[in-house]
């Protein structure tokens, strides 16, 4: 398969149901609070990417077959109020879950509209 027909559900239909319902309720989550945002497979990170027009890559899905991580490429630069994101490299901060009911919805509604705000200057 060429990479370029490989599609999220390709990508996620390789994983556990409860990690499967997780990304899509991410999937949801995410485009309704961001309709313009425009989401790719990257088969090379095995990851879901969403893009924003102005901002450009934004955030990301990262399943495996215990959890799964949402990216936020720009992460160590938002204010995170919730205090929800992990991580300590030079850039990018996640969130990582386990079970569908702790996704944090708010918060990540939170950090996606700072991060577009962020990348959009």
């Amino acid at each position: 398969m060429h990479s370029s027909a490989i599609t999220p559900a390709d990508i996620l239909s390789q994983h556990p149901p409860e990690i499967r319902a997780i990304a899509e309720a991410l999937r949801r989550l995410i485009h309704s609070e961001v309709a313009a945002m425009t989401e790719r497979a990257y088969p090379g990170w095995h990851a879901v990417g969403f893009r924003h027009p102005v901002a450009g890559y934004v955030c990301g899905i990262f399943p495996t077959d215990e959890s799964i991580k949402l990216v936020f490429e720009h992460g160590r630069l938002l204010s995170d109020p919730a205090g929800v994101l992990q991580g300590d490299g030079k850039q990018v901060r996640y969130i990582e879950l386990r079970r569908e009911r702790d996704i944090p919805a708010g918060a990540i509604e939170v950090l996606l509209r700072e991060a577009i705000a962020l990348r959009s200057r």
